[in-house]
């Protein structure tokens, strides 16, 4: 890169310890090293983006000089070339439409689980007050008939 040999490289921190001093040399050494490191970085990044320029331009140019030599739209061309009696974009657009319908339903279906969940609680809550109800009744009309035994052996 420069061209310094070890002896001028030498000189420098000699003349660095003395002007500087001993004791803030380490300090600045990192101080000058980090500056090196950051001038690279944005070195790099600029050359990084100069190349990306150059890569565009010449991709357009490309581009220019094949709708120039092709008579214009390269686009059509392909889908003409790929699919000429344009089947495959019907194909596509009746998916497209196949997917909607499916969605509908998909979601109509939702909505009918969550009623139908929604009125088995219902009725799950219902029949858990009958039941609850109905022992309390047999009981009494199990006791009922059992006093009618007794009286009915009693009297017998």
């Amino acid at each position: 890169m420069f061209d310094i040999g070890w002896q001028e490289i030498f000189l420098i921190a000699v003349v660095a310890l003395l002007i500087i001093g001993p004791k803030d040399l380490p300090r600045t050494l990192k101080t000058v090293t980090g500056l090196l490191r950051k001038m690279k970085g944005m070195a790099r990044d600029f050359q990084s983006g100069l190349d990306d320029i150059v890569r565009e331009t010449e991709l357009d140019d490309m581009r220019k000089q094949i709708e120039s030599e092709t008579g214009g739209d390269i686009r059509k061309q392909i889908e003409e070339s790929i699919d000429p009696d344009g089947e495959v974009s019907r194909d596509l657009d009746d998916m497209r439409s196949l997917e909607g319908d499916l969605t509908k339903a998909a979601n109509s279906y939702g909505d009918e689980v969550k009623k139908t969940e929604s009125a088995a609680r219902e009725d799950v809550s219902g029949a858990a007050e009958t039941v609850k109800t109905e022992p309390k009744k047999e009981t009494a009309a199990s006791e009922a008939s059992s006093d009618g035994d007794t009286k009915k052996s009693g009297e017998g």
